[in-house]
């Protein structure tokens, strides 16, 4: 390493850039001697000056970021550099643009200098990937020596080289992903301060990683809570398992050279407890106790055996256990085991249990098979299978799976004579096999809290820094809920616990959402969560992850087994491994196995999803019971909400962001109640007060709102003065809350024998009442806000409202908290939403809905109050108790049947509006006409934005539900009761969040601009919908945007391909002439065959004009996910992604030929496997797998990863291999013939068999 003339050499994609543009950086390099600023020794040696052992830093920036980066962020990144050097008094020995060498501070009392260094490294992690574009940080942390020499031609400046700085720019270059500290194990072991950490570790088990957004705290902290958040990103992916190496008969050289070829030191074999190798050979090969096979490149062992408790109770009724308690090394020394009786079946005996338990009876003590059976009988119901692994001091350096069969044996009658060989009656000690094998009746009295202890005191632990309560918790973790094993590797005690962890995901307004916790009370408190935690638990030691996964969903999210074959697609587990060293348990190494699932919902519409807040994206609760330790039933709320990429961004802005280095994070997440409730009031207003209510068989929303009138005075005063200048969201708030009843119907409770309910829910997301009430609220802010952009509507909208129900400005978010800088960073984004909102496009859609006359004003009171009637009423019906049943004189109403409870929430409003609008007095005392305006805006409209504004569907699938409302009379006006739609949706939208006084947060803070502005961008071309037809409509929309593009594409093309171009544009949302490049490269049959079916209307007798297909048959084709396909592996190579869109094409019209029967009709064709991939996983062959598309039924269709060898199992007619390799049908030719090391796996059936995408 030398210093800033370029000693050292560096990546390509640096080297451009020390002659490029951002060459004068050079010039700010730091260079300085460490005697300048260190007291340190040193010595000459031929290499230089000898120093201290250092801890030293080494960054560099990503590839994409290095070769993207400006230079005001380039220097941006060296300023907080060097404000991080100068609080962690670490020194920078080597600076560069685009890297840098950091000399680690001398440790203290309280910190060593690795925890300086690795806490520096993750502060400038954090730092890039808070910033906008994110900075990618590659950061090595090493402890070792290092040399200082003065090199010729430098001017007598110090350069510094050494084990250290090779180390940790090695660390640094080789790190799986960007954003995390990885650091070696010497550094991990010098950890003092940060050594409860939980760390990622590496795939070779020889280095470690620290995610950016781990939270580090200070030891009290982390003891109020000590099951400390693990990161959910993942860097060391599951590695397919290789081929197996079944070992046959063999000699003992053969054998040998096994061992030998996987790195087995042979020289450990024979000494202390360990076999002799001629002892492993014949155990593997000549008695058949044990299997050797090679996984993922690693010679593992396995053992099957069966663990026998036999128990008697002595004279003074003491229970006691017959256990092994030494045995005789080969040394001729003794080795202590206190083990319970086992038996090691042999390979030929797998899974026969029963018939081990007789040969170990039989063996060990030589009993006869006739005492046996007559003396002896396994305990019914007290059979168990465990699986799990550990290092054996038996068998050095080879890794063993214990395939265990746990039973009990009960003894007849201990009396008999022949049972005298195992010390019976009296239960004496005796001993076997010439005196090899002492064996004891042992005190089984908290028999598993002995054992543990023995077990940590045997390997150096010190049992007495445990509080009692967590070493019984430990014994409880182990023997009782085995949710965790312990097991000697390597010498050292090693604490193990599975965690299965699903990342629940459903696509909701165009953007992908994740499910998170976002608090759960339990025990009288409430924990609030950070970062963000998704579903998952720990798993028993027998558990597959699948069984896992169907656990975790049903007990922590109420997704029954039905609804998760139907609804779910799940992909590959990902697998990684932490480890940590746990406050609750001193000196004890705990690894963290973690296994993670993507769930992804099929379509978020199904009303079975209601439960979980969709497919609106909210907030919902679920509660469950569990039973203390003390035998107390404890009710446990969760309340889980949806977050997109764009939120998750936005809390690193808000929570991470800080400009000044810390040594520790200040711990956030546990909250007071009362602190809780006062943050609540003051985002909140004012709930009414219950309205209690028993079921019964009639409609109960007639039953409460009968004698309840609308104070009309008050709700006209709000329409009227909804623009006035001195008239505030106070006085609104307080008219809307007099004016109109229904708002107590989001307050209605149910009681049961006179008594309320303890938590009431209302079925549609699992949210509270009051819930519904605040984001009710929420929307009719918003209508407020929106009618007033003239006066201090937008900036209510964009920042919320004061305690004194004014705008809130820069002074509320700086001098609220003056040490809260999220508040502060808050106000930022705020602020960017103000300012480059469209505010003049939605004064267009108020306009347009006819709630303004014009811009500017003045404004239609009557519909204006028609739009608060439909904000107060539209959500009513989420609160099950109000859900009516269909009456008995009505045979059928929108699918639901006379006597039917209606599920569906809009249909139940609908059937009150149509059936018994008196129940609605507000609704029912409007204009005729503006009910029916009302009555349209809440039909189903089936309207999917987020396919028009991503070019996604045909027209067909597209607008059909809506047109065919339009035409059926629904709307009056057409244009501007799409528009009072439009205006509808978005603020039903805008106060999803159930916090009112915050503004229209779902918007402001927790979506993306860009995609909110195509929204109300599309909405001027759809309100033409209706004296339109569907393909005018799509057609309209897509010249629109091919002439508003930036940069300029030129004028709208025509002709062959012209819809393909324009809705490929859209699509890709990326390079737009590179993707059209891309599609005229093409072979000509996938261009076509993309031209082709994009230009397919799914509409009788319709056609678009600009394009030359004129196809009269069906059915068109929706690829779900193209965008998302294009988006991502389009991104870097267009012309692939095409190459994947063109065989989907082809796949499915092979599926779903053209005819004339299906020419009104779409196919939906789900692509989920394949979105998130890059184009080169998507064209590598695989002999083993291929990706096909399968029908479902007569209208969609879903690719699937499947085995070669589960293909011919297949209905032939309903599936097609997409051919995806250039070279040849790599696929098909898989298909006919398994490659010749492929041996078919067992078919995964049975109830989970969705959890693999088959």
């Amino acid at each position: 390493m030398g210093n800033a003339s370029g000693a050292r050499s560096s990546p390509p994609w640096e080297q451009s850039y020390f002659a490029g543009s951002l060459s004068s950086c050079t010039a700010t390099l730091h260079q300085v001697s460490l005697d300048d600023e260190y007291q340190v020794s040193s010595s000459s040696t031929s290499l230089g000056e000898k120093l201290d052992s250092a801890c030293c830093l080494y960054w560099s920036l990503g590839k994409d970021t290095a070769m993207s980066i400006g230079t005001d962020q380039l220097l941006r990144l060296h300023q907080q550099v060097g404000q991080d050097v100068a609080y962690f008094k670490a020194l920078i020995v080597h600076d560069e643009p685009c890297s840098g060498l950091i000399y680690g501070a001398a440790s203290s009392k309280d910190m060593t200098s690795a925890d300086y260094m690795v806490r520096m490294g993750q502060l400038l992690c954090r730092w890039g990937l808070a910033q906008t574009p994110v900075v990618g940080m590659c950061v090595g942390v090493e402890i070792g020596q290092i040399f200082r020499v003065s090199l010729p031609n430098s001017g007598n400046r110090m350069s510094y080289h050494g084990p250290v700085v090779v180390g940790a720019q090695k660390l640094a270059q080789s790190t799986r992903q960007e954003g995390m500290v990885h650091m070696s194990t010497s550094v991990r072991d010098q950890l003092s301060a940060l050594r409860f950490l939980p760390v990622i570790i590496s795939p070779s088990a020889s280095t470690y990683y620290l995610d950016a957004f781990t939270e580090v705290l200070r030891e009290a902290e982390i003891a109020q809570d000590v099951k400390l958040h693990r990161p959910s990103l993942s860097v060391a992916p599951v590695r397919s398992e290789e081929e197996r190496a079944k070992v046959e008969t063999m000699s003992r050289d053969t054998f040998i050279q096994i061992l030998q070829k996987h790195a087995v030191d042979l020289t450990k074999f024979g000494k202390g407890a360990a076999k002799t190798l001629d002892q492993f050979y014949d155990a593997v090969v000549q008695e058949e106790k044990c299997y050797l096979q090679v996984q993922e490149g690693v010679l593992k062992r396995f053992v099957e055996l069966v663990r026998i408790s036999i128990r008697i109770r002595d004279d003074n009724g003491k229970l006691k256990e017959l256990r092994i308690q030494s045995e005789k090394n080969s040394d001729g020394s003794r080795r202590e085991r206190n083990q319970p009786l086992a038996m090691v079946m042999r390979v030929g005996q797998a899974g026969n249990w029963q018939q081990a338990v007789s040969d170990c009876f039989m063996s060990k003590f030589e009993l006869s098979e006739q005492a046996v059976q007559s003396c002896l009988v396994v305990a019914k119901d007290a059979y168990s299978y465990e699986e799990n692994y550990a290092l054996s001091d038996r068998i050095p350096g080879i890794m063993t799976t214990y395939k265990t069969h746990n039973v009990s044996v009960v003894i007849k009658d201990r009396k008999r004579k022949e049972l005298d060989k195992i010390g019976l009656p009296d239960g004496k000690d005796f001993k076997t096999q010439n005196g090899a094998t002492s064996w004891t009746w042992a005190s089984v009295t908290n028999f598993q809290e002995e054992e543990l202890m023995v077990l940590l005191q045997n390997h150096g632990i010190d049992v007495s820094e445990f509080s009692w309560q967590s070493f019984a918790e430990l014994c409880e973790e182990v023997y009782e809920k085995k949710h965790s094993t312990i097991q000697a590797v390597n010498g050292e005690l090693v604490r193990q616990l599975r965690i299965i962890k699903v990342q629940l995901s459903a696509q909701v307004l165009n953007l992908k959402h994740l499910l998170v916790m976002k608090s759960k009370r339990q025990n009288g408190r409430t924990f609030v969560p950070y970062p963000l935690r998704t579903p998952s638990m720990r798993m028993r030691a027998s558990m597959t992850w699948e069984d896992a996964v169907a656990e975790v969903l049903w007990e922590k999210l109420g997704i029954d087994e039905r609804l998760q074959q139907e609804g779910l697609f799940v992909n590959v587990a990902h697998f990684r491994e932490e480890v940590e060293f746990s406050q609750s348990f001193p000196g004890l190494k705990t690894v963290y196995s973690i296994t993670e699932v993507n769930a992804d919902i099929l379509n978020p519409q199904d009303l079975r999803w209601q439960n979980l807040g969709l497919p609106s994206a909210v907030d919902s609760i679920y509660t469950r019971k569990e039973t203390t330790a003390e035998g107390l039933v404890d009710l446990i709320i969760t309340r889980w909400g949806w977050t997109n990429v764009a939120e998750v961004q936005n809390m690193f802005l808000l929570d991470r962001n800080k400009s000044e280095p810390s040594l520790f994070d200040n711990r956030r997440n546990s909250i007071r109640d009362e602190e809780r409730v006062t943050d609540q009031q003051r985002r909140q207003v004012t709930s009414p007060e219950p309205y209690m209510v028993s079921d019964g068989d009639e409609l109960i929303i007639k039953r409460v709102m009968e004698q309840k009138e609308t104070e009309w005075f008050h709700a006209r005063k709000a329409a009227e003065r909804i623009r006035d200048k001195d008239y505030s969201c106070e006085d609104f708030y307080k008219d809307i809350t007099t004016a109109f009843p229904e708002l107590r119907l989001y307050c209605v409770q149910r009681q049961t024998n006179g008594k309320p309910a303890s938590v009431d829910i209302s079925q549609a997301g699992g949210r509270t009442g009051d819930d519904e009430y605040q984001r009710t609220m929420g929307a009719l802010f918003c209508v407020f806000w929106l009618m007033r952009m003239h006066l201090d509507g937008k900036e209510s909208f964009s920042f919320g409202l004061d305690n004194k129900w004014q705008p809130r400005d820069k002074k509320s978010f700086w001098e609220a908290e003056q040490d809260d800088l999220n508040l502060q960073a808050e106000y930022e984004k705020r602020l960017n939403f103000y300012q480059k909102t469209d505010w003049v496009a939605l004064e267009d859609l108020v306009v347009q809905s006819g709630m303004l006359l014009k811009a500017g004003g003045p404004h239609d009171v009557d519909r204006t109050l028609a739009m608060l009637v439909l904000m107060t009423i539209h959500d009513v019906m989420k609160l099950d108790i109000l859900r009516p049943t269909v009456a008995q004189g009505i045979k059928e109403f929108s699918g639901y049947y006379s006597g039917e409870q209606i599920g569906d929430h809009d249909i139940a409003l609908s059937y009150v509006l149509e059936h018994c609008p008196t129940a609605l007095p507000s609704f029912n005392g409007l204009r005729k006409d503006l009910k029916g305006t009302i009555k349209f805006t809440h039909s189903k409209m089936d309207y999917n934005m987020g396919w028009l504004v991503q070019g996604e569907a045909p027209p067909g699938a597209l607008f059909r539900s809506f047109r065919k409302v339009i035409l059926s009379g629904a709307a009056k006006d057409s244009a501007a009761d799409i528009a009072f739609y439009f205006v509808h949706w978005f603020a039903d939208l805008a106060g999803a969040e159930a916090y009112p006084m915050q503004g229209c947060e779902k918007f402001v803070l927790k979506f993306p601009l860009k995609v909110l502005t195509s929204f109300i961008d599309s909405f001027s071309t759809v309100w033409n919908l209706g004296p339109k037809t569907e393909t005018e409509t799509l057609q309209d929309y897509l010249v629109w945007r091919w002439k508003s593009h930036d940069p300029k594409l030129g004028d709208p093309p025509t002709g062959p391909g012209s819809i393909a171009k324009m809705r490929l544009v859209l699509m890709a949302q990326g390079d737009s002439k590179e993707v059209l490049s891309s599609l005229a490269k093409l072979p000509k049959v996938d261009r076509e065959a993309i031209e082709k079916e994009m230009a397919m209307t799914g509409c009788e007798t319709q056609h678009f004009t600009r394009d030359s297909v004129q196809e009269t048959q069906g059915p068109a084709i929706l690829v779900y996910y193209g965008p998302a396909l294009l988006q991502k592996a389009g991104r870097k190579d267009p012309e692939a992604a095409l190459k994947v869109l063109a065989e989907v094409f082809k796949a499915a019209r092979a599926l779903w030929p053209l005819n004339s029967d299906d020419s009104d009709k779409s196919v939906i064709v789900r692509i989920d496997v394949l979105k998130e991939m890059e184009a080169s996983q998507l064209l590598t062959p695989d002999p083993a797998n291929a990706y096909v598309l399968l029908r479902g039924s007569n209208i969609d269709g879903q690719v699937k990863k499947v085995e070669v060898g589960h293909i011919h199992d297949m209905d032939k007619a309903s599936y097609q291999i997409l051919h995806l390799v250039d070279s040849e049908d790599e696929a098909q030719k898989a298909a006919n013939c398994p490659p010749p090391n492929f041996r078919p796996k067992a078919r995964f059936s049975g109830k989970f068999a969705f959890l693999l995408g088959r």
